[in-house]
């Protein structure tokens, strides 16, 4: 198989635009049974609330098959009723008890006290994972849907956009974009390589509205004499990653973007989205962060000693 036909087929799209890759891991053991606790904070609200009420009818179910085993051992529970049995469960599972249904028997009696401490270290469990879900930090950075490949200060850049949607204060944020490009070796091995860009301003003190990131292209930046067509034949990939502490939560937070070659835009610039009111108050538009418009390039200056053409010594 050609060399660039096999890149293309093993890489498509390798990385999500937030840096998750697009595999599956084969011949390791089931990790979300054997690291529950990361399973949970790592899966969505939905599905988290979604598996805690399966546990929780499969216990009551559980508990109400095991009160059905004695006969008349749940006083005023109608013999043989699992309707009965299933809500007796979920007044004990819950620790709440009506009154009404009590055990009567010491099998049955029990059955209640070991579902009773199961309630408890459930009610336990679910408190602490949906605190530990809810106090972890996130930040809540819009990156621009393009990465520029365009002129600043006269300069050949690599340009992306940063905005902090939250409107808070990020401390001491650090930003680094890494390129990435896939070949294949002359022994056929499949190689991804990585090199970080040197950029502009790499920190800032405070990051509270947008940020513009730049990597000036000259002879000592991967980037040099890269065009579209190369950049497509390597299946290039930028790596963002912006970190800094959250003044609210006084803890690191950090986010993540990737661009591959189809995501890069050539001779555009991205407009101007900060308003100056006369009281000094600045407005952020976000409706157009992604935006871009033509490179405009400013007209070169003449020296000052030098001659307009056809002049007269």
């Amino acid at each position: 198989m050609p060399t660039h036909r096999r890149l293309a087929r093993l890489h498509q799209r390798r990385i999500t635009v937030d840096g998750r890759p697009f595999a599956t891991l084969k011949g390791v053991p089931a990790l979300r049974w054997q690291d529950p606790y990361h399973f949970l904070l790592s899966i969505s609200w939905g599905g988290f609330f979604g598996l805690a009420l399966a546990i929780y009818l499969i216990a009551n179910l559980i508990f109400a098959g095991l009160y059905l085993m004695e006969p008349g051992g749940v006083t005023n529970a109608r013999i043989g009723s699992f309707t009965d049995a299933f809500f007796f469960s979920v007044q004990t599972l819950g620790t709440m008890g009506y009154g009404v249904m009590a055990p009567n028997t010491v099998y049955a009696n029990s059955v209640a006290a070991a579902e009773s401490f199961t309630g408890m270290l459930g009610v336990a469990q679910i408190t602490g994972l949906i605190f530990a879900r809810f106090s972890r930090p996130k930040a809540l950075i819009l990156f621009s849907r393009n990465i520029l490949f365009t002129q600043h200060d006269g300069h050949p850049v690599l340009m992306l956009r940063a905005g902090n949607t939250r409107g808070n204060q990020i401390l001491e944020a650090e930003a680094s974009v890494s390129f990435s490009t896939m070949r294949i070796t002359e022994e056929g091995t499949m190689m991804r390589g990585f090199e970080e860009l040197k950029l502009m301003r790499a920190k800032s003190p405070l990051f509270a509205l947008s940020w513009t990131i730049v990597h000036r292209i000259d002879e000592s930046s991967p980037l040099y004499g890269q065009t579209e067509w190369t950049l497509r034949q390597s299946h290039a990939t930028f790596i963002v990653l912006l970190s800094g502490t959250d003044e609210n939560y006084s803890q690191k937070v950090y986010s993540r973007k990737t661009y591959e070659a189809g995501d890069v835009l050539w001779g555009q610039r991205f407009v101007d989205i900060i308003k100056v009111h006369d009281d000094g108050h600045r407005l952020l538009d976000f409706s157009r962060f992604h935006d871009t418009e033509p490179q405009r390039l400013p007209r070169p200056q003449p020296d000052a000693g030098a001659r307009e053409p056809g002049a007269n010594a």
